[in-house]
């Protein structure tokens, strides 16, 4: 029986890749066992939750292709890095971002796989634009944007659209021979995390396969 290293692709995939190869396994395992699957969840009220934590896995995850690196003892900073190049367009200023990231990376995900729950700053609502909107204390009657942030407003819709769009034109930019350095990192970070050359896959069963 074949095992599969992505949900649509086999070991074999796997036997002298390409480059080419490589993004095609990245690329499947990230739309449907991450932003697919988030998708659906974030359709229902109460599993939006869960939705809403398969998404902060990417963040820290395509920072390590994108540097070609392992994150490896700098779980918050890769974290931190890979939103504000989500979110850089969204028209929040460096110092604010960071903060956002922070706040998500202490209250969301740390907060959920730490405490089995978010902590207090982090609330998911429809927003009229935009996917995030950010409260800050006042000083003197004036908004202190360098202020802790009080709480962080979610648009999960907009915020999902968001990750799979810089998903799409990393692996745009992938795909791209002329981008060679991008390239040359992520074959790097592949061959060190996925280890096809050692003769060691760990695979699934066939997952359109039913269990009886």
């Amino acid at each position: 029986m074949p095992s599969y290293i992505s949900p649509h692709f086999t070991q074999d995939k796997f036997d002298s890749p390409s480059l080419d190869d490589l993004i095609d396994v990245l690329e499947d395992r990230v739309c449907y066992w991450v932003l697919e699957p988030a998708k659906v969840l974030l359709e229902d009220p109460i599993r939006q939750v869960p939705g809403f934590l398969l998404l902060l896995t990417y963040f820290e995850g395509i920072w390590v292709y994108v540097q070609g690196c392992d994150s490896r003892g700098q779980s918050r900073k890769f974290f931190q890095e890979g939103f504000i190049d989500v979110f850089r367009c969204a028209g929040i200023g460096q110092y604010l971002l960071t903060s956002i990231a922070g706040v998500l990376y202490e209250d969301a995900r740390c907060g959920f796989f730490h405490d089995g729950i978010f902590r207090d700053r982090i609330v998911f609502k429809r927003l009229e634009k935009g996917e995030l909107l950010v409260t800050l204390p006042k000083r003197n009657g004036q908004i202190d944007e360098t202020g802790e942030i009080e709480s962080i407003l979610v648009d999960t819709g907009r915020f999902s659209a968001a990750v799979e769009r810089h998903f799409k034109g990393f692996l745009t930019c992938l795909r791209d021979p002329n981008k060679i350095e991008q390239r040359y990192k992520f074959e790097r970070i592949c061959q060190d995390k996925w280890r096809w050359d050692e003769g060691t896959i760990i695979g699934l069963p066939d997952p359109t396969s039913k269990v009886t």
